[in-house]
């Protein structure tokens, strides 16, 4: 058995998003093994979404969007 304790942050949505909720709120959990991040985001209108990404994906998810708001 391994006990491990997982770094995360949280944040408020409504900082980031016009639309947001003051009840709507961010949270980014590091995996144990350090190689990716689960992304939550809860709304209280209940349509909640999770995401899992290896650093490597989300690197190039940053590149890429980046990459379309400078060229447009």
């Amino acid at each position: 058995m391994e006990r491990n304790e997982r770094k995360s942050i949280n944040d408020s949505l409504k900082k980031y998003t016009y639309s947001g909720d003051d009840s709507d709120f961010i949270e980014i959990t590091e995996w144990t093994n350090g190689e990716g991040i689960d992304i939550s985001i809860s709304l209280v209108n209940g349509n909640d979404k999770n995401y899992s990404l290896s650093y490597d994906e989300l690197e190039a998810i940053n590149y890429l969007s980046k990459s379309l708001i400078y060229y447009n």
